[in-house]
């Protein structure tokens, strides 16, 4: 206890929980439950067998699942041997998956079978497999899951150091690569406490988790664990399904991007007492509609809260809580500064400042790439990119200044987007700007100058089969010249606005 007291780290947080909430259910997926106690004998065996391997500190384990048990098991087994996990969405592109892959120097990677695999890496992971079909060959440095988590291997656990490596979360960057954030064992011990003190989860919780974990839900999920809490994960959002689980199950809390809640709130069971158990409803990620907000306050009541966060400072930067939204003058804010976080603006001309965030959670580092974390980091306060205004206290976003995309609660940077665009033999020129939609908050909208005869569906398609679903444009537009700033840059928004005007007219 004496160590945990003098550097807390969150292995040791999350493994003490498993053993003192033993039988109490851990979560549920698809009907199918596990305890506390269950999630530790599987995790053993899977700590055991990755053991045998060489994981222990230091080796980085990937992790391409979908929402499931296993994704918990394995975050588990990591945590034994005081490894990296290193997350990966399933929604990811072969390419950035392979890059992901190579830069993490990843030595184990757990996935679905039936996910999109990497090819041509230079350093082959070895490979767990989830519902590989039975009986049919596989690679030699290939093992089914059921092989990987069929008996107990005796092991050795490893304590994690505060300073150790315990996350490389891959983010968009504007170079167009992804960049690898670094999180200590220590610094994601203060980032449990600051979800439970922040977003009301209770050890008594039934939280409701549609998103994929390798992002903003699965550091919700952990700090559920750290209380003993009930996680129901379903591998999708659907929103007859979330109604169904609210009467089932009794789901107290939720989290949901906004297109999610548009879609909550022009179901039927909206507003009835399909969903009296719900209590509590982060949402973030997003730019969200005011109208639309101020219908879910009608239909659900005092049960939102909202988020603002990076990947740098996970989830919680500033937080505007349950009675912040009773007041109309705050529904355009992302609220205050959480009790853990430092917050203050780098003016510009505009009046608007750059946001700087300090807190005992920030990243260590960009993995391998000293540059981009000098930038970011300076006297241990880190510039977000963010433009915002600040007001009694309170911070209202204006733009981003680094042209990220926040399309369905997904991050895209625009420049990745481009050099694909820029790909295409007809393309001389690309630009790509978000525009307010009203149910993806922000629409990937790119502007090309390409040669005579071209047609702006077939370089849409170029890019969607060489991108993410989710980072594809929504929609390409031809332009005979870019417009340019007085330095010479592609003028952006002048390019946003004119988008914006055109949305206008084809909706009116």
């Amino acid at each position: 206890m004496s160590d945990v007291l003098k550097a807390p780290t969150s292995a040791q947080l999350l493994l003490a929980s498993l053993q003192r909430h033993t039988s109490r259910p851990a979560i549920t997926v698809a009907g199918q439950s596990w305890t506390y106690a269950q999630i530790d004998t599987f995790s053993d065996r899977l700590a055991g067998y990755l053991a045998g391997l060489g994981v222990g500190p230091g080796v980085a384990v990937a992790v391409h699942l979908r929402n499931s048990c296993e994704y918990v098991v394995a975050e588990f087994a990591i945590l034994k041997l005081a490894a990296i996990r290193v997350p990966l969405n399933e929604l990811m592109g072969v390419p950035e998956l392979g890059y992901c892959l190579e830069h993490s120097g990843a030595q184990i990677l757990i996935t679905n079978a039936d996910l999109p695999k990497a090819t041509g890496l230079q350093n082959e992971p070895f490979t767990i497999l989830v519902d590989a079909e039975p009986g049919k060959p596989i690679a030699a440095n290939h093992a089914h899951w059921s092989d990987a988590t069929a008996e107990q291997i005796a092991f050795e656990p490893q304590t994690a150091d505060a300073d150790d490596t315990a996350i490389i979360a891959y983010t968009g960057g504007t170079t167009g690569r992804p960049k690898g954030v670094r999180h200590s064992y220590g610094r994601m011990a203060w980032n449990l406490f600051s979800h439970i003190n922040c977003l009301d989860i209770r050890s008594e919780e039934v939280m409701l988790l549609t998103t994929p974990l390798p992002h903003s839900s699965g550091y919700h999920m952990v700090a559920a664990f750290l209380q003993g809490a009930h996680v129901v994960i379903e591998g999708r959002f659907d929103p007859e399904r979330f109604f169904e689980l609210c009467r089932d199950v009794d789901v107290t809390w939720t989290m949901m991007v906004p297109t999610m809640l548009y879609r909550l709130l022009d179901h039927p069971a909206a507003g009835s007492a399909d969903h009296r158990s719900l209590s509590t409803i982060v949402y973030g990620a997003a730019p969200i509609n005011r109208e639309r907000l101020e219908e879910g306050l009608r239909k659900f009541g005092k049960v939102f809260l909202q988020i603002y966060g990076q990947t740098e400072c996970p989830n919680l930067i500033t937080t505007l809580s349950k009675e912040g939204h009773t007041s109309p003058d705050l529904l355009a804010s992302c609220g205050r500064a959480v009790p853990l976080v430092e917050l203050r603006l780098r003016p510009d001309e505009s009046g608007a400042g750059e946001v700087e965030v300090r807190s005992p959670y920030l990243l260590t580092e960009y993995f391998r790439d000293p540059v981009a974390t000098q930038e970011a980091l300076r006297d241990g306060w880190l510039r977000t990119g963010d433009l915002a205004r600040l007001e009694d206290g309170y911070l209202f976003l204006v733009d981003r200044a680094k042209d990220m995309i926040i399309s369905g609660g997904m991050n895209v940077y625009s420049t990745e987007v481009e050099s694909v665009l820029r790909e295409h033999p007809s393309v001389r020129e690309a630009a790509v700007v978000g525009i307010p939609h009203p149910d993806w908050g922000e629409a990937v909208t790119a502007v090309v100058i390409a040669a005579e005869g071209s047609n702006p569906e077939e370089i849409r398609q170029f890019a969607k089969a060489r991108l993410s679903a989710y980072k594809a444009p929504k929609s390409v537009h031809f332009i005979a010249e870019m417009p340019l700033t007085q330095y010479g840059k592609i003028d952006k928004r002048t390019i946003r606005a004119l988008m914006v005007e055109a949305a206008g007219t084809l909706q009116g």
